[in-house]
């Protein structure tokens, strides 16, 4: 499986389990994330209130995330959470 934002590769998931609505794996980045990690941070910093205006609009539309399979077909998820030791959660759209 791959990460996507828009056109953009991000990294690929390795062991992706689910439990519940959401789904858990690794994610393997690519230098793709680097502008992204901040984002990231601020969205799973439980010791700090995300600020939506800190970043990007597009970032925050659900419609631009995905991932795709290993044959290609893609499916929309929620803004992924990406943590900085590599984990990423994720729910379906």
């Amino acid at each position: 499986m791959k990460l996507y934002f828009k056109d953009e590769y991000l990294g690929d998931i390795q062991d992706p389990t689910g439990e519940g609505a959401w789904v858990y794996g690794t994610l393997k980045l690519t230098g793709n994330i680097d502008k992204y990690k901040a984002f990231f941070e601020a969205l799973t910093n439980e010791d700090h209130e995300f600020e939506e205006n800190q970043f990007d609009a597009r970032w925050l539309d659900e419609s631009n995330w995905f991932i795709t399979d290993d044959k290609g077909n893609k499916g929309g998820i929620e803004i992924p959470a990406v943590y900085p030791d590599g984990a990423i959660n994720w729910r379906w759209r």
